[in-house]
């Protein structure tokens, strides 16, 4: 990510930044291009009020796609959206069970459904 040029910045206003080493300091304080895209691909995937719905399913226990689609009253195409989603972003994984498949939360969809929740349980303040 390359900074805009900004020669017209105003002493006061670069003044607050000096102690980081200006705007070249702040630059470099910034995530890098890769670690960006995961935190983008993980706020996409938990903007979804279905498939944090099923993250919080499974983060109760492991389910088959027939009763996260009793819970949800949703189509079949549409829950198999939603799960081929989490699936490849990593969040779920699904293992087969005679004709059924049974989902459950990986370490990373652990890891995610906790940061919802804590993301739930703040709230807002203004």
């Amino acid at each position: 990510m390359k900074p805009a040029c900004c020669s017209d910045i105003p002493p006061e206003a670069l003044a607050d930044i000096l102690d980081i080493g200006g705007v070249e300091g702040l630059v470099a304080l910034l995530p890098d291009e890769e670690t960006t895209a995961l935190q983008r691909d993980f706020h996409r995937l938990c903007a979804d009020e279905y498939r944090l719905r099923i993250l919080a399913m499974l983060g109760i226990r492991p389910l088959c796609a027939c009763i996260i689609r009793e819970v949800l009253g949703v189509a079949k195409s549409k829950l198999s959206y939603h799960l081929r989603l989490l699936q490849e972003g990593g969040m779920i994984a699904g293992t087969a069970k005679g004709t059924f498949i049974v989902y459950e939360l990986t370490d990373y969809g652990r890891f995610c459904l906790d940061l919802t929740r804590k993301a739930g349980a703040y709230g807002r303040s203004r």
